[in-house]
């Protein structure tokens, strides 16, 4: 790094002096995109893009499911880190930007974040967001969110904003001998197309008047959390979906297509009854298509009597992303009676979407 020099030039006749400003120099920060961007800039002063959201704890490993933190920034191209206000420093109100995307003022913090330094002690170390200050960005595009229709759009939008429809209905504990089972724990559920039913509460400023909207099909503004919806972590708690509604539509126009017609993820107006897909141009063509089931031989049945170009393929989790517990499908649009076969397989409850096979 070259020092800045200030020359004073001292016109007496005799010479010259110089006086070094290097102690006033503050480096550029580095601007910090992506992860690896951050990960180069350990220890170091940067300005971070990004989006602000609540923090996702992790799915598997030491500390799954706990709520470290509060929020984190996640970065276009994939990836978060929790953020914090800088220790020492002003405390921010992250609250005003979530779910917006932001710029962030920064330093890189790498070491402990769980626990502290004592080895018989649990710790984790790991990158860290030690913000000074957080202001939105201006020339960043406007955030588009999701329209939720049936479950399987809640599970694509977890821990972000989104409209979903429904039905608003009034809480009913089932009173089953669970875990908070006979308590009113919350007031209103909003029960998807396809039968999901999601506790809703109302976290607007000036209150919904959610009373008024019970037994009609709504839109609802939310913020999609999953992980602790009731409780606390060191209480008896719940664990799950929530919906924390900031506004409520009524749906004047019901739902335009049955529900299960949803989980289809392609155009099935774009195909012919036989499965030949027609698009501008002149293209014909038919398209291979994928679902998960439960790891069931009774399923696998009945799925491959609907539909017989079915192939069952038990070590691959596909596209659509099959747990341990579920078994691909892969199927063929080039059938007689493509559609309502389709249609069928999509009626059925455990199938919770059926997707465009692309093959590399």
């Amino acid at each position: 790094m070259k020092s800045l020099i200030i020359t004073l030039l001292l016109v007496t006749g005799i010479g010259f002096s110089t006086k070094s400003a290097e102690s006033n120099y503050n480096p550029p920060r580095d601007t910090c995109r992506t992860v690896n961007d951050v990960n180069v800039n350990k220890g170091k002063d940067v300005i971070i893009y990004g989006r602000l959201q609540k923090f996702t704890p992790w799915e598997k490993g030491k500390g799954s499911g706990h709520m470290f933190w509060q929020w984190e920034i996640a970065f276009p191209l994939g990836g978060a880190y929790p953020v914090i206000s800088k220790p020492g420093g002003d405390s921010i109100d992250f609250k005003q930007l979530e779910n917006q995307n932001v710029i962030v003022y920064a330093t890189v913090y790498f070491g402990i974040v769980i626990g502290d330094s004592n080895p018989n002690h649990q710790s984790a170390t790991g990158y860290r967001i030690d913000a000074e200050s957080v202001e939105l960005d201006p020339l960043a595009p406007p955030i588009t969110i999701d329209t939720c229709w049936i479950w399987d759009d809640i599970e694509s939008n977890h821990n972000r904003e989104a409209f979903i429809a429904g039905k608003l209905i009034e809480y009913v504990p089932p009173h089953d001998g669970s875990k908070l089972g006979d308590e009113k724990i919350w007031n209103y559920e909003l029960q998807l197309a396809d039968g999901y039913e999601i506790p809703l509460v109302d976290m607007s400023s000036a209150g919904l008047e959610l009373a008024g909207f019970v037994n009609r099909d709504v839109f609802v503004k939310a913020y999609v959390l999953l992980g602790i919806i009731f409780g606390s972590e060191n209480t008896a708690n719940m664990r799950g979906t929530r919906l924390d509604a900031y506004e409520i539509y009524v749906n004047e126009k019901g739902y335009l297509k049955p529900y299960y017609e949803m989980k289809i993820k392609f155009d099935l107006n774009e195909f012919t009854d036989d499965g030949y897909r027609h698009r501008a141009l002149g293209e014909v063509m038919s398209i291979n298509y994928e679902f998960c089931i439960p790891a069931d031989e009774t399923v696998w049945q009945e799925v491959s009597r609907i539909d017989p170009t079915l192939e069952l393929m038990k070590g691959s989790k596909g596209r659509s992303g099959c747990s341990n517990s579920e078994w691909l499908c892969i199927g063929s649009s080039r059938q007689t009676g493509f559609k309502d076969n389709i249609k069928q397989l999509a009626s059925l409850r455990y199938v919770k979407k059926i997707s465009e096979t692309f093959w590399e």
